[in-house]
């Protein structure tokens, strides 16, 4: 009988032993120990695992061997997202392999299977099943179905959502919770699947095992990039596609929402969103690695959200194209170590930013540069993109960091704004070169001319000489490390001054005793950004430091630096978005695209500098999937 009698709540669980596995549709984060921690209906959906953001009674999965902490061995099985984790117990040793199949068309329901078998000796294993529907408030209606085939299915249903266990047959305990407990002996091996969505169609964890691993077999064996850095390299471009839905093409900033970017704060925004300037580096990050499939589809998304309206481009949308992100706050949460409020929507999806124009034009280029075949509604959106630049770059706006306060004239965004206008002219002159030109010759000598006239301003009107450095915004003194793209640009060339004056500035004033370095100081009053808290190191801003050191010539600084970061890494290779240096541990939404984009590029630049060659692979702190080969085997 159930009572009201709760369980203690655990602490929550360290970032960096979160693992996502996902389908390019849903996708959960699976702790270490056996905890599926977060998960929805699909990326950006409701959740009904919330532990993260609060504790156990807001939803979870556990599986693991009774009283077992983390796991003693966890690591990928190969260029995949399918995780292999085992447990050495006084009794034996247990395996337990999770992955999500991929849904290459959209159809199948998202499914979570995971594998248990015995090693050796005899493991008592406990699952326990405790899902809250509606972002963690909502126990949901239950019932054990029988099947015509002789199986039991646990059934979960709250509003619009369904979750079918099928496996061993799980009981109701005092607390409430679905539980069950078996025993995994030597050579035995049981099957639980976690279905989202109602179906009569019957899992198949061998048949689904091998269609994944096919499907990143094929995907990873087009990337091209080899060298130094591989591992991180390889790894960050997989968890790229994660963020990618294949149905759709949209691409999510990140896989959760609410994480704090400082424990305790209110910087607890929603990343499950597709945003424009998140979206194209991601997509320009895969292009130049070889992957063309997602740029195809997140072009069509594009031209669908837009709707042939640039002038009313919104900077955000949902991951379906639709722009209803109205920021709401989820009380019931106590939110990441009680970081409070827990926050659903945005409402940056209101604001002007400037840098986006850029750095959408960007990622469309290289993906027709890469191979993708021109289009006709693509150069007209490419057309529209240039003439709003020129009409707007002059314009304050919130900038890329989506400040709550004033708006300003940012020096970043003018200068993606540049960035946009000379990669437009380049890309439309050399169509007109082949006879296929988007623009007529008028339109590009109007945006060349444009293009000149922003590069101008910044250099005479934006460069402060009393800080030695391009700073935040015009007329300001305050610095921003979002200036460093300036060199990622090639704006300037490496040896003039005041760029070198402006990476030493932000290297000085921005870095924490690591060496990452800081978006801005946020300032108590909110003076800067609106907010009055604090905030982590943004660890994409550092790759962009590396990146910077690299192309004025620094590049043992360059190495190093990369290096340091790399040994952020959690032991599965995710990156969060910031970094705390005072208590040494990852903050902020994860995985997010900034810091794994921004990671391939400083590879990218690393690779290009002069003895790039020579340097060591760096060891992974992944655990080697060759040494798990024989542990990870699984008979299907």
């Amino acid at each position: 009988m159930q009572t009201n009698i709760t369980p203690p709540a655990a602490p929550s669980t360290p970032l960096e032993e979160l693992v996502p596995l996902g389908d390019n549709r849903a996708a959960v984060l699976l702790s270490t120990s056996g905890v599926v921690e977060y998960g929805a209906d699909e990326i950006g959906g409701t959740l009904h695992f919330a532990r993260l953001l609060g504790d156990h009674r807001h939803g979870q999965w556990s599986l693991a061997p009774a009283g077992a902490g983390r796991a003693d061995r966890s690591g990928w099985d190969g260029d995949n997202l399918i995780l292999t984790q085992e447990w050495d117990t006084g009794h034996g040793t247990v395996r337990i392999l999770s992955f999500m199949p991929p849904q290459p068309h959209g159809g199948a329901p998202s499914r979570l299977h995971q594998i248990v078998e015995g090693v050796s000796g005899a493991v008592e294993m406990h699952s326990v099943f405790q899902p809250a529907f509606e972002d963690g408030r909502l126990p949901g209606h239950s019932e054990i179905l029988e099947r015509s085939d002789g199986r039991h299915t646990l059934r979960l249903t709250a509003g619009p959502t369904t979750l079918l266990l099928d496996g061993p047959v799980h009981a109701r305990d005092a607390f409430g919770r679905w539980t069950l407990r078996f025993a995994a002996g030597e050579g035995t091996r049981t099957v639980l699947t976690l279905t989202v969505g109602d179906t009569d169609s019957r899992p198949h964890a061998d048949t689904d095992l091998r269609a994944t691993r096919r499907d990143w077999e094929e995907w990873t064996a087009e990337l091209t990039y080899s060298g130094p850095y591989e591992e991180p390299v390889r790894r960050s471009a997989i968890l790229l596609r994660s963020l990618t839905i294949r149905l759709t093409g949209a691409v999510s900033a990140a896989l959760t929402r609410g994480v704090p970017e400082a424990l305790g704060g209110e910087r607890n925004w929603d990343y499950e969103a597709c945003w424009l300037r998140d979206a194209a580096l991601t997509i320009l990050a895969l292009v130049r690695l070889g992957a063309l499939k997602e740029a195809a589809r997140w072009r069509n998304w594009l031209l669908r959200a837009i709707a042939g309206d640039v002038p009313n481009m919104a900077v955000m949308y949902r991951l379906d194209g639709s722009r209803n992100l109205t920021e709401r706050e989820l009380h019931w949460l106590p939110g990441y170590e009680g970081s409070r409020p827990v926050r659903a929507g945005n409402a940056a999806a209101g604001q002007v930013q400037n840098d986006v124009y850029g750095e959408v034009i960007e990622a469309l280029v290289a993906a027709e540069r890469a191979g993708l075949p021109a289009d006709a509604r693509v150069d007209a959106l490419m057309v529209a993109l240039g003439e709003e630049i020129v009409r707007v770059w002059e314009r304050p706006d919130e900038g890329i960091w989506e400040v709550r306060g004033p708006k300003r004239r940012f020096v970043h965004s003018a200068l993606l704004c540049w960035q946009g206008l000379h990669l437009l002219v380049d890309w439309a002159q050399a169509r007109t070169a082949t006879g296929t030109g988007p623009a007529d010759p008028a339109t590009v000598a109007r945006w060349a001319a444009e293009r000149d006239t922003i590069k101008e301003d910044i250099l005479q009107h934006a460069y402060n000489p009393q800080v030695r450095a391009f700073p935040q915004y015009y007329g300001g003194s305050d610095l921003d490390a979002a200036v460093l793209l300036m060199a990622t640009s090639e704006f300037l060339p490496p040896d003039d001054k005041r760029l070198i004056t402006t990476i030493d500035a932000i290297q000085r004033e921005l870095t924490d005793a690591g060496g990452f370095v800081r978006r801005y100081i946020p300032d108590p009053t909110g003076r800067v950004d609106g907010l009055t808290d604090d905030e982590g190191s943004f660890l994409a801003c550092s790759f962009h430091l590396v990146e910077a050191l690299a192309y004025i010539g620094r590049t043992d600084e360059a190495h190093a630096l990369f290096g340091r970061l790399l040994a952020l890494r959690t032991p599965h290779g995710v990156v969060a978005e910031m970094w705390d240096a005072a208590k040494s541990r990852m903050v902020g939404n994860l995985p997010q695209g900034f810091p794994l984009w921004a990671l391939i590029s400083a590879a990218l630049r690393l690779a290009r500098t002069p003895g790039a060659g020579d340097r060591p692979v760096l060891p992974s702190q992944q655990t080697p999937a060759t040494a798990l080969d024989a542990a990870t085997a699984v008979t299907v």
